[in-house]
């Protein structure tokens, strides 16, 4: 029994968690902490990375949703063949004569026979020498050699007609 003590002893004494070697076992403990952290933050960022990968399909079409939502227009339109110009405000000048389908206070619908791109700008002038900036905001493909275009105004139309 007198061999043990001795040996143990010096066991914790070469560990001497209270004198000058606790400053490194603290270091060490941070060390750990800190590659402990770092570990757990890389594997949950994978983790999310595969579920987000996974589920990128679902995340499209659920964007694609918020987007016709967001783009759906707030007040309804009224029937109306009004003539008006389109024109392309920058750029090489082209100009058409056109009718209108349905109109509203924020946009219209028109036939024409040449394809817009969505998002481009275009000025409307119609009769009573008025006029607005408006966006394209779809083109879509008519029987024919047609297109209708929906017209997306940047300012309120008081009135269409004369």
């Amino acid at each position: 029994m007198a061999l043990c003590w001795p040996r143990q002893h010096t066991v914790f004494a070469e560990l001497n968690l209270f004198g000058p070697r606790r400053m490194e076992w603290k270091a060490n403990i941070v060390v750990w902490v800190i590659t402990v952290a770092v570990f757990l933050g890389t594997l949950v960022t994978l983790v999310s990375m595969f579920f987000i990968f996974s589920r990128r399909e679902q995340i499209r079409e659920a964007l694609r949703k918020s987007e016709r939502v967001r783009m759906h227009r707030m007040e309804s339109r009224t029937r109306a063949r009004v003539e008006v110009e389109l024109s392309t405000p920058n750029g090489p000048s082209s100009n058409e004569i056109t009718l209108t389908e349905n109109v509203s206070r924020h946009g219209a619908r028109v036939v024409t026979k040449r394809r817009w791109q969505p998002s481009d700008g275009v000025i409307v002038k119609w009769p009573g020498n008025r006029h607005s900036l408006a966006r394209i905001a779809y083109c879509k493909p008519l029987k024919g050699d047609a297109f209708a275009i929906g017209l997306q105004f940047s300012s309120a139309v008081v009135s269409w007609m004369l």
